[in-house]
């Protein structure tokens, strides 16, 4: 029998996709609303996607929409998350290299959790400036993963690959989960490749419109499913 290959994407428990991303609110016959930020006509600035991506945290998790403040640093993220969420098991990581953070964040979502990213972009240079100054950092919020699969016979592979992430300064996408592919890897012409070869925690992030951004995670917190609703 010939081997069969394919791509598999695997999002967080409580994510709907019927027109803009999302959630069910508590009870069995809810409808369902779309995520917090989803709807605003401008996108978020990066001081605002803290509260942003923690609101869609707990709606996914909780069922509840709340009104979260600003959140900038990760220890800020950590314990607000730990106010809206007291249930919940939370971890604090650091920048790792993406390998590393991928296999996590599937272990994450297989376990019906979600995780939420401090991006840092590199700044779009055209004329191989590698000293232009960093623009500011934002919060993400990786709602699944995608993988390959190979079958052979009765064995099957599965790979993750990349990271699905919902990102408030990205316009979300009619009828889809995420508005951010995010790639481990970074560009071979990029003016700070030889900084990413020595950090080796580069990743390269696509818009599902085809625009490119470069950068790194500077921390991840990771949210169990301790009060994950069923969907």
């Amino acid at each position: 029998m010939p081997g069969r290959e394919g791509v598999v994407r695997r999002y967080v428990l409580g994510l709907g996709m019927l027109t803009v991303p999302s959630y069910r609110s508590a009870g069995a016959f809810s409808h369902p609303k779309p995520l917090p930020g989803v709807l605003v006509r401008a996108t978020a600035l990066p001081h605002r996607t803290g509260s942003t991506a923690l609101a869609q945290a707990v709606a996914l998790l909780s069922g509840q929409r709340v009104g979260v403040p600003p959140v900038v640093t990760a220890v800020g993220m950590l314990g607000q998350i730990k106010r809206w969420l007291p249930e919940a098991a939370v971890s604090l990581v650091g920048e790792q290299e993406p390998a590393d953070l991928l296999a996590l964040c599937t272990g994450v979502v297989d376990a019906g959790g979600v995780m939420l990213l401090q991006w840092q972009p590199w700044p779009r240079t055209k004329y191989g400036n590698a000293h232009a100054p960093d623009p500011p950092s934002h919060w993400m919020l990786v709602v699944g993963v995608e993988g390959s699969w190979h079958a052979k016979g009765l064995q099957v592979d599965c790979q993750a690959s990349a990271l699905l992430v919902l990102d408030a300064t990205v316009p979300p996408v009619w009828g889809c989960g995420h508005n951010l592919h995010l790639v481990p890897g970074e560009h071979k012409d990029h003016p700070r490749t030889r900084e990413a070869a020595m950090s080796r925690a580069v990743w390269t992030a696509r818009t599902l419109e085809g625009g490119l951004e470069y950068g790194i995670v500077l921390a991840a917190v990771f949210v169990g499913s301790g009060q994950t609703q069923s969907q």
